[in-house]
Protein backbone atom coordinates (compact mmCIF):
# COMPACT_ATOMS: atom_id res chain seq x y z
CA UNK A 1 0.00 0.00 0.00
CA UNK A 2 1.08 3.06 -1.12
CA UNK A 3 2.20 5.74 2.04
CA UNK A 4 0.72 8.88 -0.77
CA UNK A 5 -2.94 7.49 -0.23
CA UNK A 6 -5.15 10.56 1.08
CA UNK A 7 -5.78 10.09 5.10
CA UNK A 8 -9.65 8.74 6.16
CA UNK A 9 -11.10 9.28 9.70
CA UNK A 10 -8.25 7.89 12.26
CA UNK A 11 -9.50 5.23 14.36
CA UNK A 12 -8.75 4.31 17.81
CA UNK A 13 -6.71 0.91 18.09
CA UNK A 14 -9.11 -1.18 20.07
CA UNK A 15 -7.83 -4.90 20.58
CA UNK A 16 -6.17 -7.40 18.95
CA UNK A 17 -4.68 -10.82 19.58
CA UNK A 18 -2.02 -12.83 18.00
CA UNK A 19 -2.05 -16.81 17.66
CA UNK A 20 1.88 -17.34 17.11
CA UNK A 21 3.51 -20.23 15.46
CA UNK A 22 7.63 -20.72 15.43
CA UNK A 23 9.49 -19.29 18.23
CA UNK A 24 7.38 -16.37 20.47
CA UNK A 25 3.47 -15.73 21.18
CA UNK A 26 2.00 -12.11 21.01
CA UNK A 27 -0.54 -10.10 22.37
CA UNK A 28 -4.16 -10.70 23.91
CA UNK A 29 -6.78 -8.36 23.50
CA UNK A 30 -10.33 -8.47 23.85
CA UNK A 31 -11.01 -11.61 21.84
CA UNK A 32 -12.59 -14.78 22.91
CA UNK A 33 -10.51 -17.87 23.78
CA UNK A 34 -12.17 -18.98 20.53
CA UNK A 35 -10.74 -16.76 18.46
CA UNK A 36 -7.35 -16.86 19.86
CA UNK A 37 -6.66 -20.10 19.22
CA UNK A 38 -7.90 -20.00 15.43
CA UNK A 39 -5.38 -20.42 12.95
CA UNK A 40 -4.35 -17.73 10.06
CA UNK A 41 -6.98 -16.68 7.85
CA UNK A 42 -5.00 -15.68 4.29
CA UNK A 43 -8.18 -15.09 2.58
CA UNK A 44 -7.48 -12.80 -0.24
CA UNK A 45 -4.04 -12.14 1.39
CA UNK A 46 -2.30 -8.96 0.13
CA UNK A 47 1.42 -9.68 0.23
CA UNK A 48 3.52 -7.02 1.51
CA UNK A 49 7.67 -6.34 3.12
CA UNK A 50 7.51 -3.61 5.33
CA UNK A 51 11.04 -1.79 5.05
CA UNK A 52 13.78 -2.42 6.72
CA UNK A 53 13.19 -1.77 10.38
CA UNK A 54 15.64 -3.86 12.23
CA UNK A 55 16.91 -3.55 16.16
CA UNK A 56 20.28 -4.24 16.85
CA UNK A 57 20.56 -5.11 20.78
CA UNK A 58 23.96 -6.16 20.39
CA UNK A 59 24.55 -10.00 19.67
CA UNK A 60 20.58 -10.21 19.44
CA UNK A 61 19.07 -8.72 15.74
CA UNK A 62 15.90 -8.67 14.23
CA UNK A 63 17.27 -8.75 10.74
CA UNK A 64 13.96 -8.45 8.99
CA UNK A 65 9.92 -8.11 9.32
CA UNK A 66 7.76 -9.05 6.42
CA UNK A 67 3.78 -9.29 7.06
CA UNK A 68 1.04 -10.27 4.77
CA UNK A 69 -2.37 -8.72 4.95
CA UNK A 70 -5.95 -11.07 4.77
CA UNK A 71 -9.66 -9.98 5.41
CA UNK A 72 -9.34 -10.91 9.29
CA UNK A 73 -5.99 -10.97 9.97
CA UNK A 74 -2.48 -9.88 9.64
CA UNK A 75 0.40 -12.31 9.55
CA UNK A 76 3.77 -11.17 10.62
CA UNK A 77 7.01 -12.72 10.08
CA UNK A 78 9.87 -11.95 12.00
CA UNK A 79 13.20 -13.48 11.07
CA UNK A 80 15.89 -12.83 14.54
CA UNK A 81 19.09 -13.96 14.89
CA UNK A 82 21.93 -13.80 17.87
CA UNK A 83 25.27 -13.48 16.09
CA UNK A 84 27.20 -14.21 19.56
CA UNK A 85 28.59 -17.08 20.86
CA UNK A 86 26.69 -17.49 23.87
CA UNK A 87 22.86 -18.01 23.96
CA UNK A 88 20.81 -15.17 25.22
CA UNK A 89 17.66 -14.64 27.27
CA UNK A 90 15.76 -11.29 26.08
CA UNK A 91 11.94 -9.82 26.20
CA UNK A 92 11.11 -9.24 22.29
CA UNK A 93 8.55 -6.30 22.43
CA UNK A 94 6.98 -6.52 18.82
CA UNK A 95 4.64 -3.53 18.09
CA UNK A 96 1.87 -3.47 15.65
CA UNK A 97 0.25 0.42 14.40
CA UNK A 98 -1.57 1.55 11.75
CA UNK A 99 -1.13 4.90 9.59
CA UNK A 100 -4.82 5.70 9.78
CA UNK A 101 -5.43 4.03 13.65
CA UNK A 102 -4.01 6.09 16.54
CA UNK A 103 -2.65 3.64 19.39
CA UNK A 104 -0.46 0.36 19.03
CA UNK A 105 -0.57 -3.58 19.54
CA UNK A 106 1.87 -4.50 21.72
CA UNK A 107 3.23 -7.59 23.29
CA UNK A 108 6.70 -8.37 25.24
CA UNK A 109 7.89 -12.10 25.69
CA UNK A 110 10.34 -13.41 26.46
CA UNK A 111 12.62 -15.37 24.17
CA UNK A 112 15.74 -18.00 24.31
CA UNK A 113 18.69 -18.38 21.52
CA UNK A 114 21.46 -20.19 21.38
CA UNK A 115 24.79 -18.55 19.84
CA UNK A 116 24.71 -18.15 16.35
CA UNK A 117 21.45 -19.15 15.88
CA UNK A 118 18.77 -17.50 13.87
CA UNK A 119 15.38 -18.55 13.45
CA UNK A 120 11.91 -17.22 12.39
CA UNK A 121 9.12 -16.11 14.09
CA UNK A 122 5.28 -15.38 12.82
CA UNK A 123 2.76 -13.99 14.71
CA UNK A 124 -0.99 -13.56 13.31
CA UNK A 125 -2.35 -10.24 14.83
CA UNK A 126 -6.60 -10.02 14.58
CA UNK A 127 -6.39 -6.26 15.06
CA UNK A 128 -9.98 -4.57 15.95
CA UNK A 129 -10.23 -0.61 15.02
CA UNK A 130 -12.68 1.68 16.75
CA UNK A 131 -14.17 4.36 14.04
CA UNK A 132 -17.34 6.36 13.99
CA UNK A 133 -19.34 3.56 12.56
CA UNK A 134 -18.30 1.31 15.27
CA UNK A 135 -15.98 -1.45 14.91
CA UNK A 136 -14.26 -2.20 11.60
CA UNK A 137 -10.59 -2.52 10.17
CA UNK A 138 -8.78 0.83 7.24
CA UNK A 139 -9.59 0.02 3.88
CA UNK A 140 -6.94 2.71 3.28
CA UNK A 141 -3.33 3.29 4.71
CA UNK A 142 -1.10 0.45 5.89
CA UNK A 143 0.13 -1.56 9.00
CA UNK A 144 3.47 -0.62 10.31
CA UNK A 145 5.55 -3.08 12.70
CA UNK A 146 8.31 -2.14 15.21
CA UNK A 147 10.41 -4.98 16.68
CA UNK A 148 13.29 -4.87 19.63
CA UNK A 149 14.86 -5.91 22.22
CA UNK A 150 15.12 -5.58 25.95
CA UNK A 151 16.65 -7.00 29.19
CA UNK A 152 19.02 -8.80 27.29
CA UNK A 153 21.04 -11.46 29.44
CA UNK A 154 23.85 -13.95 28.66
CA UNK A 155 22.22 -17.33 29.74
CA UNK A 156 25.42 -18.94 32.10
CA UNK A 157 24.12 -22.28 32.46
CA UNK A 158 22.56 -22.91 28.83
CA UNK A 159 22.86 -26.69 28.33
CA UNK A 160 22.85 -26.56 24.03
CA UNK A 161 20.62 -27.69 21.77
CA UNK A 162 19.08 -30.76 21.25
CA UNK A 163 21.17 -33.28 19.08
CA UNK A 164 18.92 -35.77 17.66
CA UNK A 165 20.51 -39.36 17.11
CA UNK A 166 19.45 -42.53 15.18
CA UNK A 167 17.45 -45.40 17.89
CA UNK A 168 17.20 -48.80 17.87
CA UNK A 169 14.08 -50.57 17.55
CA UNK A 170 13.15 -53.17 19.78
CA UNK A 171 13.13 -56.47 18.24
CA UNK A 172 13.58 -55.39 14.60
CA UNK A 173 10.76 -53.35 14.63
CA UNK A 174 8.21 -56.43 15.17
CA UNK A 175 7.42 -55.29 19.03
CA UNK A 176 5.26 -52.15 20.21
CA UNK A 177 5.66 -52.81 23.70
CA UNK A 178 4.14 -49.92 25.54
CA UNK A 179 1.14 -48.11 24.95
CA UNK A 180 3.88 -44.79 24.08
CA UNK A 181 6.25 -47.73 22.54
CA UNK A 182 9.75 -47.32 24.64
CA UNK A 183 10.63 -46.17 27.85
CA UNK A 184 11.42 -42.82 26.98
CA UNK A 185 7.40 -42.79 25.74
CA UNK A 186 8.89 -41.44 22.14
CA UNK A 187 5.21 -43.15 20.49
CA UNK A 188 7.61 -44.13 17.48
CA UNK A 189 9.18 -47.67 15.95
CA UNK A 190 12.08 -46.64 13.78
CA UNK A 191 12.48 -50.57 12.92
CA UNK A 192 9.05 -50.36 10.55
CA UNK A 193 6.35 -48.57 8.19
CA UNK A 194 2.96 -48.05 8.98
CA UNK A 195 0.59 -48.08 5.74
CA UNK A 196 1.36 -45.79 3.28
CA UNK A 197 -1.39 -46.19 1.23
CA UNK A 198 -4.92 -46.76 2.30
CA UNK A 199 -5.29 -49.66 4.77
CA UNK A 200 -7.30 -52.84 4.77
CA UNK A 201 -7.89 -55.07 7.35
CA UNK A 202 -5.65 -58.01 7.19
CA UNK A 203 -7.81 -59.43 10.55
CA UNK A 204 -10.29 -58.58 12.99
CA UNK A 205 -11.58 -59.45 16.66
CA UNK A 206 -14.54 -58.69 17.40
CA UNK A 207 -15.21 -59.44 21.05
CA UNK A 208 -12.27 -57.22 21.78
CA UNK A 209 -13.37 -54.18 24.01
CA UNK A 210 -12.14 -51.13 24.47
CA UNK A 211 -10.72 -49.79 27.71
CA UNK A 212 -10.69 -46.51 28.09
CA UNK A 213 -9.58 -43.10 25.78
CA UNK A 214 -6.15 -43.29 26.40
CA UNK A 215 -5.61 -46.89 25.63
CA UNK A 216 -4.20 -48.99 22.82
CA UNK A 217 -2.91 -52.10 22.07
CA UNK A 218 0.48 -53.38 22.73
CA UNK A 219 2.87 -56.02 20.72
CA UNK A 220 5.25 -58.26 21.78
CA UNK A 221 6.86 -61.33 20.72
CA UNK A 222 4.13 -62.06 18.08
CA UNK A 223 1.06 -61.54 21.18
CA UNK A 224 -0.84 -58.34 20.37
CA UNK A 225 -2.30 -57.03 23.93
CA UNK A 226 -5.61 -55.50 24.00
CA UNK A 227 -8.82 -55.01 25.42
CA UNK A 228 -11.35 -54.09 28.50
CA UNK A 229 -11.18 -57.59 29.33
CA UNK A 230 -6.65 -57.83 28.44
CA UNK A 231 -6.54 -60.84 25.62
CA UNK A 232 -3.84 -61.72 23.63
CA UNK A 233 -3.68 -62.13 20.41
CA UNK A 234 -1.57 -64.07 17.45
CA UNK A 235 -0.30 -61.19 15.53
CA UNK A 236 -0.41 -63.62 12.61
CA UNK A 237 -4.27 -64.29 12.37
CA UNK A 238 -5.74 -62.77 15.43
CA UNK A 239 -6.15 -66.05 17.14
CA UNK A 240 -6.76 -65.99 20.91
CA UNK A 241 -4.06 -67.00 22.79
CA UNK A 242 -5.46 -66.63 26.39
CA UNK A 243 -7.99 -64.26 28.06
CA UNK A 244 -7.49 -62.77 31.53
CA UNK A 245 -10.46 -64.06 34.10
CA UNK A 246 -10.04 -61.27 36.83
CA UNK A 247 -11.15 -58.04 37.02
CA UNK A 248 -11.24 -54.91 34.25
CA UNK A 249 -8.68 -53.06 34.02
CA UNK A 250 -8.16 -49.11 34.49
CA UNK A 251 -4.99 -47.93 33.34
CA UNK A 252 -3.23 -48.25 30.06
CA UNK A 253 -1.01 -51.84 29.54
CA UNK A 254 2.52 -52.11 29.38
CA UNK A 255 4.48 -55.52 28.04
CA UNK A 256 7.93 -56.42 29.02
CA UNK A 257 10.35 -58.83 30.82
CA UNK A 258 7.94 -61.91 30.38
CA UNK A 259 5.35 -59.74 31.80
CA UNK A 260 1.81 -57.56 30.74
CA UNK A 261 0.91 -54.80 33.52
CA UNK A 262 -2.18 -53.24 34.23
CA UNK A 263 -3.80 -51.80 37.02
CA UNK A 264 -7.69 -52.26 37.68
CA UNK A 265 -10.25 -50.86 40.45
CA UNK A 266 -8.36 -53.70 43.23
CA UNK A 267 -5.24 -53.69 42.62
CA UNK A 268 -1.96 -53.17 40.09
CA UNK A 269 -0.72 -56.47 38.55
CA UNK A 270 1.10 -58.43 36.35
CA UNK A 271 0.21 -61.05 34.24
CA UNK A 272 2.27 -63.85 32.74
CA UNK A 273 3.36 -62.67 28.79
CA UNK A 274 2.66 -66.32 27.88
CA UNK A 275 -0.10 -67.56 29.84
CA UNK A 276 -2.05 -64.80 31.12
CA UNK A 277 -2.04 -66.35 35.11
CA UNK A 278 -1.30 -63.79 37.47
CA UNK A 279 2.15 -63.03 38.58
CA UNK A 280 1.16 -61.11 41.23
CA UNK A 281 -0.33 -58.00 42.68
CA UNK A 282 -0.08 -54.59 44.42
CA UNK A 283 -3.36 -54.01 46.70
CA UNK A 284 -4.98 -50.66 45.65
CA UNK A 285 -4.92 -49.52 49.07
CA UNK A 286 -8.07 -47.53 48.04
CA UNK A 287 -7.32 -45.53 44.89
CA UNK A 288 -7.77 -47.07 41.67
CA UNK A 289 -4.61 -47.58 39.49
CA UNK A 290 -5.30 -45.55 36.36
CA UNK A 291 -1.52 -44.34 35.83
CA UNK A 292 -0.50 -45.51 32.91
CA UNK A 293 2.96 -48.22 33.50
CA UNK A 294 5.98 -47.79 32.12
CA UNK A 295 8.68 -51.13 32.15
CA UNK A 296 12.35 -50.69 32.11
CA UNK A 297 15.29 -52.09 33.76
CA UNK A 298 12.90 -54.84 35.70
CA UNK A 299 10.58 -52.29 37.59
CA UNK A 300 7.47 -51.37 36.57
CA UNK A 301 6.44 -47.76 37.28
CA UNK A 302 2.97 -46.39 38.04
CA UNK A 303 0.59 -44.33 39.67
CA UNK A 304 -2.73 -44.26 42.00
CA UNK A 305 -2.46 -40.55 43.08
CA UNK A 306 1.66 -40.93 43.81
CA UNK A 307 4.16 -42.35 41.76
CA UNK A 308 5.47 -46.45 42.30
CA UNK A 309 8.12 -48.46 41.55
CA UNK A 310 7.56 -52.15 41.56
CA UNK A 311 9.88 -54.98 40.73
CA UNK A 312 8.54 -57.20 38.30
CA UNK A 313 10.09 -60.06 39.88
CA UNK A 314 8.12 -60.19 42.66
CA UNK A 315 5.94 -57.36 42.87
CA UNK A 316 7.53 -55.84 45.74
CA UNK A 317 7.09 -51.76 45.88
CA UNK A 318 10.65 -50.63 45.79
CA UNK A 319 9.56 -47.01 46.54
CA UNK A 320 6.73 -44.98 46.46
CA UNK A 321 7.07 -40.93 45.45
CA UNK A 322 4.52 -38.17 45.92
CA UNK A 323 5.10 -36.02 42.50
CA UNK A 324 2.04 -34.07 42.83
CA UNK A 325 -0.01 -35.54 39.71
CA UNK A 326 0.40 -37.48 37.00
CA UNK A 327 1.06 -37.00 33.12
CA UNK A 328 -0.89 -38.01 29.93
CA UNK A 329 0.39 -41.38 29.39
CA UNK A 330 3.59 -43.40 30.67
CA UNK A 331 5.86 -41.71 32.77
CA UNK A 332 9.16 -41.57 30.48
CA UNK A 333 12.13 -43.64 32.17
CA UNK A 334 15.91 -43.12 30.79
CA UNK A 335 19.19 -43.48 31.82
CA UNK A 336 18.14 -43.63 35.66
CA UNK A 337 15.39 -40.90 35.42
CA UNK A 338 11.48 -41.17 35.94
CA UNK A 339 9.86 -37.84 34.54
CA UNK A 340 6.23 -37.61 35.98
CA UNK A 341 4.21 -35.28 37.67
CA UNK A 342 2.92 -31.77 35.66
CA UNK A 343 3.11 -29.32 38.24
CA UNK A 344 5.57 -28.58 38.67
CA UNK A 345 7.72 -31.54 36.31
CA UNK A 346 9.89 -33.55 38.39
CA UNK A 347 12.70 -35.71 37.71
CA UNK A 348 12.27 -38.57 39.97
CA UNK A 349 16.06 -40.82 40.91
CA UNK A 350 14.71 -43.89 39.49
CA UNK A 351 16.84 -46.53 41.80
CA UNK A 352 16.41 -44.30 45.50
CA UNK A 353 12.75 -42.33 44.37
CA UNK A 354 14.54 -39.29 45.44
CA UNK A 355 13.71 -35.84 43.14
CA UNK A 356 16.61 -34.94 41.01
CA UNK A 357 15.19 -31.74 39.36
CA UNK A 358 11.66 -29.66 38.91
CA UNK A 359 10.70 -27.12 37.10
CA UNK A 360 7.42 -25.48 37.32
CA UNK A 361 6.07 -22.69 35.28
CA UNK A 362 2.79 -20.69 35.03
CA UNK A 363 0.73 -23.76 34.12
CA UNK A 364 0.46 -27.39 34.58
CA UNK A 365 2.62 -29.70 32.32
CA UNK A 366 0.17 -32.42 30.39
CA UNK A 367 2.89 -34.84 28.87
CA UNK A 368 6.09 -35.62 27.95
CA UNK A 369 8.46 -37.84 26.21
CA UNK A 370 12.48 -38.20 26.79
CA UNK A 371 14.77 -38.93 23.86
CA UNK A 372 18.50 -37.36 22.91
CA UNK A 373 18.86 -36.66 26.62
CA UNK A 374 15.82 -33.85 26.83
CA UNK A 375 12.83 -33.90 28.21
CA UNK A 376 9.71 -32.64 25.41
CA UNK A 377 7.48 -31.43 27.67
CA UNK A 378 3.93 -30.08 26.36
CA UNK A 379 1.66 -27.46 28.26
CA UNK A 380 -1.40 -25.72 26.64
CA UNK A 381 1.09 -22.95 25.40
CA UNK A 382 3.86 -24.13 24.92
CA UNK A 383 5.98 -27.11 24.02
CA UNK A 384 9.93 -27.35 26.01
CA UNK A 385 12.74 -29.13 25.51
CA UNK A 386 14.76 -29.14 29.01
CA UNK A 387 18.03 -30.71 29.01
CA UNK A 388 17.19 -34.43 31.17
CA UNK A 389 20.42 -34.27 33.65
CA UNK A 390 19.42 -31.12 35.22
CA UNK A 391 15.87 -29.55 33.71
CA UNK A 392 17.34 -26.48 32.27
CA UNK A 393 15.70 -25.12 28.98
CA UNK A 394 17.15 -26.04 25.51
CA UNK A 395 14.14 -24.14 24.04
CA UNK A 396 10.85 -23.85 23.21
CA UNK A 397 7.97 -23.20 20.51
CA UNK A 398 4.87 -21.70 21.53
CA UNK A 399 1.29 -23.19 21.25
CA UNK A 400 -1.30 -23.26 22.08
CA UNK A 401 -1.47 -27.17 21.83
CA UNK A 402 -4.20 -29.97 22.55
CA UNK A 403 -3.16 -31.97 25.54
CA UNK A 404 -2.52 -35.11 25.02
CA UNK A 405 0.51 -37.46 24.50
CA UNK A 406 3.27 -36.47 22.06
CA UNK A 407 5.68 -38.03 19.77
CA UNK A 408 9.48 -37.51 19.15
CA UNK A 409 10.39 -39.11 15.85
CA UNK A 410 12.63 -38.90 13.29
CA UNK A 411 14.73 -35.91 14.33
CA UNK A 412 10.99 -34.25 15.28
CA UNK A 413 8.10 -33.64 17.75
CA UNK A 414 4.87 -34.16 16.92
CA UNK A 415 1.45 -32.91 18.66
CA UNK A 416 -1.58 -31.35 18.16
CA UNK A 417 -2.82 -27.63 17.47
CA UNK A 418 -5.39 -26.79 19.57
CA UNK A 419 -8.98 -25.51 18.09
CA UNK A 420 -7.97 -26.89 14.39
CA UNK A 421 -7.63 -29.89 15.26
CA UNK A 422 -4.25 -30.34 12.87
CA UNK A 423 -0.69 -31.93 13.24
CA UNK A 424 2.32 -29.93 13.77
CA UNK A 425 5.53 -30.64 13.34
CA UNK A 426 8.61 -29.15 15.60
CA UNK A 427 12.45 -29.37 15.00
CA UNK A 428 13.49 -31.36 18.05
CA UNK A 429 16.96 -29.39 17.70
CA UNK A 430 15.67 -26.47 17.84
CA UNK A 431 12.30 -25.56 18.48
CA UNK A 432 11.10 -24.65 14.89
CA UNK A 433 8.17 -25.48 12.84
CA UNK A 434 8.70 -27.77 10.32
CA UNK A 435 4.91 -28.35 9.34
CA UNK A 436 1.24 -28.31 9.66
CA UNK A 437 -0.83 -30.40 8.56
CA UNK A 438 -4.15 -30.16 6.62
CA UNK A 439 -7.11 -29.69 8.66
CA UNK A 440 -8.61 -32.91 10.74
CA UNK A 441 -12.81 -33.70 11.65
CA UNK A 442 -11.90 -33.44 14.89
CA UNK A 443 -9.92 -33.65 18.17
CA UNK A 444 -6.84 -36.61 17.53
CA UNK A 445 -5.59 -38.84 19.62
CA UNK A 446 -2.28 -39.91 20.44
CA UNK A 447 -0.03 -40.00 17.21
CA UNK A 448 2.12 -43.18 16.89
CA UNK A 449 4.77 -42.72 14.49
CA UNK A 450 6.99 -45.33 12.13
CA UNK A 451 9.85 -44.84 9.77
CA UNK A 452 7.96 -42.04 7.16
CA UNK A 453 4.50 -42.12 8.38
CA UNK A 454 2.51 -41.06 11.28
CA UNK A 455 -0.70 -42.43 11.97
CA UNK A 456 -3.91 -41.04 14.49
CA UNK A 457 -7.26 -41.23 14.81
CA UNK A 458 -10.64 -38.62 15.33
CA UNK A 459 -12.75 -38.52 17.75
CA UNK A 460 -14.86 -38.51 14.99
CA UNK A 461 -13.88 -42.09 13.97
CA UNK A 462 -11.66 -41.22 11.07
CA UNK A 463 -7.74 -42.33 10.72
CA UNK A 464 -5.26 -40.54 9.07
CA UNK A 465 -1.86 -41.31 7.77
CA UNK A 466 0.55 -38.30 7.52
CA UNK A 467 4.09 -37.87 5.92
CA UNK A 468 6.44 -37.15 8.65
CA UNK A 469 8.72 -35.23 6.78
CA UNK A 470 6.13 -33.02 5.00
CA UNK A 471 2.83 -33.25 6.99
CA UNK A 472 1.01 -34.10 3.32
CA UNK A 473 -2.10 -36.44 4.11
CA UNK A 474 -1.45 -40.22 2.82
CA UNK A 475 -4.40 -41.46 3.56
CA UNK A 476 -7.67 -41.12 5.99
CA UNK A 477 -10.45 -44.18 6.70
CA UNK A 478 -13.39 -44.11 8.95
CA UNK A 479 -14.41 -46.33 10.91
CA UNK A 480 -17.89 -47.33 12.73
CA UNK A 481 -17.36 -45.71 15.42
CA UNK A 482 -14.48 -43.44 17.05
CA UNK A 483 -12.39 -42.71 20.34
CA UNK A 484 -9.70 -41.17 20.10
CA UNK A 485 -7.10 -43.65 21.34
CA UNK A 486 -3.52 -44.35 20.15
CA UNK A 487 -2.29 -46.87 17.28
CA UNK A 488 0.31 -49.84 17.98
CA UNK A 489 2.24 -49.67 14.91
CA UNK A 490 4.65 -53.26 14.28
CA UNK A 491 5.64 -55.25 11.49
CA UNK A 492 4.26 -52.89 9.10
CA UNK A 493 0.88 -53.21 10.86
CA UNK A 494 -1.02 -51.16 12.78
CA UNK A 495 -3.68 -52.51 15.22
CA UNK A 496 -6.65 -50.12 16.47
CA UNK A 497 -9.13 -50.90 18.72
CA UNK A 498 -13.37 -49.72 18.13
CA UNK A 499 -14.63 -49.02 21.29
CA UNK A 500 -17.20 -52.06 21.21
CA UNK A 501 -14.70 -54.06 19.30
CA UNK A 502 -13.29 -55.15 16.79
CA UNK A 503 -9.53 -55.04 17.34
CA UNK A 504 -8.25 -54.27 13.76
CA UNK A 505 -5.38 -55.23 12.11
CA UNK A 506 -4.40 -52.59 9.28
CA UNK A 507 -2.09 -53.39 6.53
CA UNK A 508 -1.41 -51.25 3.25
CA UNK A 509 -3.97 -52.27 0.39
CA UNK A 510 -1.58 -52.81 -2.51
Amino acid sequence: MSNERPLVTRRQCLAGSVVSFGGVAGCLGLLDADDESESPVDDEADDATTPDESSDSGPLQVNGIEHVAGERTVEVTLTVENTGEEARQADLVVALSHTEAEGLIGRDRPILLAGGFEREIVLVFRPQFLGGDGVDSPEEGEFRFEAHFENVEISEDYPGLVTPSDRSAIDGGNAWPGVAYDSGASAFNPGTKAPRAAPTSAWTASDVEYAHRASGPVVADGTVVTGRDVRALSVADGGEQWVHDGPVRTSTLAAGEDIVAFGTPEDFRALEADTGEVRWTVPSGGDIWDGSPTIADSRVYTSNGQLHAIDVASGEVVWTADTGGSLTGPPPVADGVVVSGGDPLRAIDAEEGTVRWAVSGAEPITAAAVAFDTVFALTDSQLVALDLAEGRTRWFAPGPFQAGRICVANGSVYAQRSGDYRMVSIDATNGDVEWESGGTDGVLGPPSASDGVLVVVSEMGTLYGFDTETGEELWSTNVPSGVPGSLAVADGVAYFNEPNGPLRALTADE
